[in-house]
């Protein structure tokens, strides 16, 4: 197993792992709390073009948004020169689930089109291309455990 698959064990764990993923962070998933506002965001400036902060939705908007912007960073390659990656639009849940599966599918292909020596390449000013994409299975991981809170705030309330 060379570096790059090494990367994609991560990437995939991140997004799939049976209990510390986005995916199980996801499992029967409602509208209603995907909508849902704890009353710590309620003052929050709207988010334009990804939602209503604290949201699950805002969550799921936020990655749709990050994942194309990382693929395009990904193809890039330039750290001098960041992409301009348009917000998805606050999707409703039903349309942010897919478009995430897209952007994400999209994503693990553009990790997999690397070699293990483009790893080494700067994509940020502070960042080479393995940093970067261990930096996404991070933020993946941190975005699954805020939804997974908000979900227990949720039931809570």
């Amino acid at each position: 197993m060379d570096a790059v698959e090494s990367l994609l064990v991560v990437f995939d764990g991140a997004l799939n792992d049976e209990w510390e993923s986005l995916a199980s962070a996801l499992h029967d998933l409602t509208e209603q709390e995907a909508a849902w506002q704890h009353p710590a965001y309620a003052a929050e400036p709207h988010d334009d073009g990804v939602g209503v902060p604290g949201t699950i939705l805002w969550h799921l908007n936020h990655l749709e948004l990050c994942h194309r912007h990382y693929i395009a960073t990904i193809r890039n390659m330039d750290p001098a020169k960041s992409p301009d990656t348009k917000p998805p639009g606050e999707l409703p849940l039903t349309q942010v689930l897919p478009a995430l599966k897209q952007a994400s599918a999209g994503l693990r292909e553009a990790i997999a089109s690397l070699k293990p020596e483009d790893l080494t390449r700067q994509v940020r000013p502070q960042r080479n291309a393995a940093s970067f994409i261990a930096m996404i299975a991070a933020h993946i991981c941190w975005h699954a455990g805020m939804i997974k809170q908000t979900r227990r705030l949720y039931a809570k309330r």
